[in-house]
């Protein structure tokens, strides 16, 4: 079944991936033991059809599933003449299994989890020089990269953030949104329906990226200098009176305030 792109959207909300097949699972978890019996099915049906060993991609794009798990299967009726449930898998080895089971314990993993609380755009090799600072241990950069994208439900690769200028809320801006606010009041609302601002290139000084807090899916936002909106900025104004232009901007390279909007209102 061809999932929609909402439907995927969907799966991914919730921690879920979608295979090459159209298929949904979560990472580090198995698919069930109904879904092995459904892909047991199939694979004897067609095996009993062509009287040699199927196609194994042919069955996974009919079961939605990969062929690493339609192999698996495979796998267990040639041993065992059935399926397993989970409770009757043998162990592969002993000690905790799955992502970075073998390179990092959970004393590891709470300080890369902190290290990256501390600075979100962290580098990998920045992780590995102080998980060796506290803890003695080397890993390579790959086992950092499956830390974030493969043990936990939110994948904490690297993404845009929202910049947020440090001193954005500082009292002169709070006083100069009150003078703005009575300014804007005395214009006639025919006049102007809506203002805004928007800054032009000041992003493309600061494109560093974030990782995605891997316990709440959040992508923090990266303090910035003042210097962030120190560049071009274009103000804008749209209006509902059919007597003016619906439309109009301005390009200036201050940064943008009450004295700023009064000026274009007038």
């Amino acid at each position: 079944m061809r999932l929609s792109q909402a439907q995927r959207e969907l799966f991914h909300q919730h921690g879920y991936f979608i295979n090459e097949n159209g298929g949904a699972y979560l990472s580090g978890t198995s698919l069930g033991y109904t879904k092995k019996v459904e892909v047991a099915s199939v694979y004897e049906r067609a095996r009993e059809d062509c009287g040699e060993r199927p196609n194994i991609s042919a069955i996974a794009r009919e079961c939605s599933t990969s062929t690493w798990f339609v192999r698996k299967i495979e796998s267990e009726l040639r041993e065992f003449g059935r399926v397993l449930k989970e409770d009757e898998m043998p162990k592969r080895r002993e000690g905790p299994i799955g992502p970075c089971s073998k390179s990092l314990d959970n004393d590891d993993m709470l300080i890369l989890y902190q290290l990256y609380l501390d600075e979100p755009s962290r580098t990998r090799a920045s992780y590995i020089q102080w998980l060796f600072y506290f803890t003695g241990k080397v890993v390579s950069e790959s086992t950092i990269s499956s830390f974030f994208n493969k043990c936990f439900i939110n994948k904490g690769g690297l993404c845009r953030p929202n910049f947020v200028p440090y001193d954005k809320f500082r009292p002169e801006n709070y006083e100069k949104m009150l003078e703005y606010v009575a300014t804007v009041s005395k214009i006639d609302p025919s006049r102007i329906k809506f203002g805004d601002e928007k800054h032009l290139k000041g992003q493309e000084l600061f494109n560093r990226k974030v990782r995605r807090d891997v316990l709440t899916g959040v992508v923090p936002a990266s303090l910035t200098t003042s210097d962030f909106r120190n560049t071009y900025t274009i103000t804008g104004f749209c209006g509902i009176d059919p007597r003016s232009t619906p439309v109009w901007y301005n390009i200036h390279d201050d940064t943008n305030g009450a004295s700023e909007f009064a000026v274009h209102t007038n």
